[in-house]
C-alpha cells in the first residue's frame, strides 16, 4: 500500500509534529508514504473567503503536485473536505481518492499502540469533518483502541469558534465559542481534549494559553505518543 501525504498549510507551518506523527502511524501500519515536495496548499482559505479566482490559482498547485495513482491522506478534516469535495468542482477535474487520517487507519483495520492506557480523554468534532465527511466514530474508536476512556463532551458537535475567516470577522463570538468548548472539556473530567483538525487545534490552544484549560492535542499525536505532559 502506498499513499501520498498532504501536510496542509497549518500542518506545515504550525503543527509539523502532528504531520510527522501521522506519517509514523501510516508507516507503522506498513504503508509506504510519499511526501510530495511540490505540495503547497489546496486553496481552502481563499475558497472559504469567497475568492474563487485566487482559490483556483492555488488549487492548481495541488493538482500539479499530486498524482491519482495513489490515495492522498491528510490529518485535517477541513482540508480533506476541500480536496475531496470542492477542489475537483472548482477546477472541473476528476476527483482524487482522498482520505482523512483516522478514516483511513480504520479502513485498514489498524491496531494502534496502547499509548493512552488509563487516561480519560474528550474528543471534539470539527465542523467539516463531521458534517461534510460524516466522520465521527473513527477517531473515537482509535482513541479507545489506544487505551483511552472517552469522557462525554457536551455538544461535541458544536463549532469551536474557529471557522476559518469567521474567527477574524466575528472575534467576540469566536472567543466565546472557544471558551464554551474549553469549559465543556474541563467539566467532562477529561485530561485532554483531542481534535483531528489543525484549525480547531490552533484556535483552542491559543485560547487555552490565555485563559487556561486542559491540553489540546491533535489526534495523530495522541495516537502516536499518548496524551502526556509534553504532547499538548
Amino acid at each position: 500500500m502506498r499513499v501520498q501525504l498532504f501536510a496542509t498549510c497549518l500542518g506545515d507551518l504550525i503543527f509539523p509534529d502532528a504531520v510527522r506523527d501521522a506519517e509514523a502511524l501510516l508507516r507503522d501500519a506498513d504503508v509506504d508514504v510519499d511526501f510530495v515536495e511540490r505540495q503547497v496548499c489546496c486553496g481552502q482559505p481563499a475558497f472559504n473567503a469567497g475568492h474563487r479566482k485566487a482559490a483556483k490559482r492555488v488549487a492548481r498547485t495541488f493538482d500539479k503536485a499530486f498524482s491519482r495513482d495513489h490515495p492522498i491522506v491528510l490529518a485535517s478534516g477541513s482540508c480533506a473536505t476541500m480536496a475531496s469535495h470542492y477542489l475537483p468542482k472548482l477546477l472541473d477535474i476528476e476527483p482524487y481518492e482522498v482520505w482523512e487520517l483516522s478514516s483511513f487507519l480504520e479502513h485498514l483495520g489498524v491496531e494502534v499502540a496502547s499509548t493512552n492506557t488509563g487516561r480519560t480523554l474528550a474528543y471534539h468534532d470539527s465542523c467539516h469533518m463531521l458534517r461534510d465527511l460524516d466522520i465521527s466514530d473513527a477517531p473515537r474508536r482509535l482513541l479507545e483502541k489506544s487505551g483511552a476512556t472517552l469522557a462525554p463532551l457536551e455538544r461535541s458537535d458544536l463549532c469551536c469558534g474557529f471557522g476559518g475567516t469567521f474567527s477574524v470577522r466575528q472575534p467576540e463570538v469566536s472567543v466565546a465559542m472557544a471558551d464554551d468548548k474549553l469549559a465543556a472539556a474541563a467539566d467532562s473530567g477529561a485530561e485532554a481534549l483531542v481534535t483531528a483538525d489543525p484549525g480547531c487545534l490552533m484556535h483552542l490552544t491559543g485560547r487555552a494559553n490565555r485563559v487556561g484549560g486542559v491540553p489540546i492535542v491533535h489526534l495523530a499525536t495522541a495516537l502516536r505518543h499518548g496524551v502526556g505532559p509534553t504532547s499538548g
